[in-house]
């Protein structure tokens, strides 16, 4: 196995209006999907899709929306048998609401009524022959699994995207930390950064913690990362977006791809920021993410090939797809 994840699903509503509209006042839909959420399998289904192996560890209930879940990772080549499914459980539900004029997002969410994995639960062997593990939390199961990793050799990836006292007091556990703009701002309140070089000092404060790697992503602005060979500094691709949800998620898949295929720090930022640009290109958090040939084809040329995106937006919409979750709600 490449990569295990280890984190919290949901099923993302989408939803692509001009802006929210305010109280008692109309906005159009224009259009919407059903697809996969949360930010370790968004991660994996990107790993799966350009050709990694990897697999999930978490938790669904028996509902509709954890059998959408479970089908979603089979169909983009994660291992999700050792996914719980919680009898009488509920999944996490999320609405994401997507504007044209602001390219912002909202989010309306039910929290799942799921008991989260516990440490006995964790499958050691499974999490020890990985190559890496993907995190985004450092709760207790999550900081075991991480020690097991680094015991059998293998490497730990955070995805920081909010600051948490826990989250710093434990990053001696971590091996590349990928954190947000929102993490880095929670972490350095008093930095006020206006260029990129501006960032290197910071991220080695945040290396000597514990991270080998540290980059910080910074939306429309690219990123910034420093390791044991120098700072680097990745501008974000020019690309016509259509909506921003998961982005974020894909760029660490993508980057932990790139750290499989041995190339540098910034080789890893410039792949992993394309695959992003090239998923920002279509509604929702998964369908628009390319293969490895699709991702480098438009590294090399530019170019981005509709049809894929048409043909997974087509799967999360099939007649099919809906027929599935209509038989689970009888």
């Amino acid at each position: 196995m490449d990569v295990v994840g280890l984190g919290s699903c949901c099923v993302d509503y989408i939803a692509e209006i001009d802006r929210l509209p305010g109280t008692n006042q109309f906005t159009p839909l224009y259009a919407s999907s059903w697809q996969g959420g949360g930010k370790v399998p968004t991660a994996l289904v990107a790993l799966g899709r350009l050709g990694a192996r990897c697999g999930m560890l978490s938790t669904v209930g028996d509902d509709m929306y954890g059998r959408f879940l479970l089908r979603d990772f089979r169909e983009n080549g994660v291992d999700m048998e050792r996914v719980v499914v919680r009898k009488g459980g509920e999944t996490e539900f999320c609405i994401c609401l997507a504007e044209r004029k602001t390219l912002g997002r909202s989010y309306i969410g039910k929290l799942g009524q799921l008991k989260s994995l516990s440490v006995e639960e964790l499958p050691r062997d499974y999490i020890c022959g990985a190559q890496f593990l993907h995190l985004s939390a450092l709760d207790q199961p999550s900081r075991a699994a991480a020690g097991w990793t680094r015991e059998a050799g293998g490497r730990v990836v955070l995805d920081a995207d909010r600051y948490h006292p826990l989250l710093e007091e434990h990053l001696g556990l971590i091996d590349v930390c990928i954190g947000s703009e929102y993490f880095f701002e929670g972490m350095f309140p008093d930095a006020a950064p206006e260029k990129p070089e501006d960032y290197q000092a910071y991220l080695s404060r945040l290396r000597q913690r514990g991270p080998d790697i540290a980059v910080i992503t910074l939306g429309e602005k690219g990123c910034v990362g420093l390791d044991s060979t120098g700072f680097f500094y990745q501008p974000a691709f020019s690309v016509p977006v259509k909506d921003t949800t998961g982005a974020g998620d894909v760029f660490h898949g993508a980057f932990i791809f790139g750290m499989l295929e041995g190339w540098s720090s910034a080789e890893c930022a410039k792949f992993a920021s394309a695959v992003s640009a090239v998923k920002c290109t279509v509604l929702g958090g998964r369908a628009g993410i390319p293969t490895r040939r699709e991702a480098l084809d438009f590294l090399e040329t530019g170019r981005i090939d509709p049809a894929s995106g048409e043909k997974w937006l087509r799967y999360y919409s099939s007649a099919i797809f809906k027929g599935e979750l209509r038989e689970g709600e009888k």
